[in-house]
């Protein structure tokens, strides 16, 4: 997995000429419902977004962007602005000469990807970065929403957050009057992820309970441990590796409740992803642990 991050914050205000045409933009974040500006007298810049403990004051929109890791990529295609993107394709690493070939005034990555690399990319290049939060459905949301104003994109990022929240009351219909379940998450070799992860706030949204929530984003869990907490439901995302015909080989997973009576469901890692695609991974985790509410 490697992109559950730690928590995050991110906070929109705006310069003068956009107060009153922007807050209602952002003035129905709890429900995804936003007006955009609209026309020549509504403009849009300059506009001041609080990333992290950073105001960030962007003048003019972003016409070339280098997007760092995939999450960050697919939201700025997703805004329709794939074309703006310049540079190397997101890695591991940043490659620090090709950022500053591609000359951007934007660079867009999740907090996680930051650093001293991130650092010394925006020193090289003098360009404005962003740093997207995502450890929740509602930080996503945010993320799309400052990306689009950072973009000019606002009626785009406006749409996308719909449509996350059209998934998310979708599924809170279909669980309205089911109970909660447990479940374990094992992203390879019984790593797992924490209650203040993007998959921790799906899982609670899905009716479940972490049974390792407490547990650090990446930190592994022993088998005895794991059999001890017995979850009802065992999930592993698409690129762990495991089936399961492998967990019931296994002498201690073999015991498992959810391993023994067939509970267990593989999540696509793309729709776990702080990206556009999350209303879809919070259907996808939801329909896996209470399948008998969408049929």
């Amino acid at each position: 997995m490697g992109r559950v991050a730690g928590s995050r914050r991110g906070l929109l205000r705006y310069a003068a000429p956009a107060i009153a045409s922007v807050a209602l933009l952002l003035g129905a974040t709890a429900c995804g419902e936003r007006s955009e500006p609209t026309g020549s007298s509504a403009p849009l810049y300059p506009v001041t977004i609080q990333v992290g403990d950073r105001p960030l004051v962007v003048r003019q929109a972003a016409r070339r962007v280098v997007a760092l890791d995939d999450p960050t990529t697919e939201i700025v295609r997703a805004l329709g602005a794939g074309n703006l993107i310049v540079g190397p394709p997101p890695g591991n690493k940043i490659d620090l000469a090709a950022v500053r070939r591609a000359r951007p005034d934007l660079i867009v990555a999740e907090e996680a990807t930051g650093g001293p690399d991130l650092a010394r990319a925006a020193s090289a290049t003098h360009a404005e970065v962003y740093t997207a939060p995502g450890d929740s459905i509602r930080q996503v949301e945010r993320a799309i929403t400052q990306l689009g104003l950072l973009l000019d994109r606002p009626v785009q990022a406006r749409a996308l957050v719909r449509r996350i929240e059209a998934r998310r009351r979708a599924v809170q219909t279909a669980l309205a009057h089911v109970p909660g379940t447990t479940v374990f998450v094992d992203t390879g070799l019984f790593t797992t992820v924490s209650d203040q992860s993007l998959i921790g706030d799906l899982i609670r949204e899905a009716h479940g309970r972490n049974i390792a929530g407490s547990t650090g984003n990446g930190a592994p869990i022993e088998p005895d441990e794991l059999l001890r907490l017995d979850p009802d439901v065992y999930l592993a995302t698409s690129d762990s590796m495991i089936s399961l015909e492998d967990l019931r080989r296994s002498a201690k997973t073999g015991k498992l409740r959810a391993v023994r009576n067939g509970r267990f469901g593989i999540v696509s890692s793309d729709l776990l992803e702080p990206g556009p695609r999350v209303g879809e991974g919070l259907v996808a985790v939801a329909r896996l642990l209470h399948p008998n509410a969408f049929r």
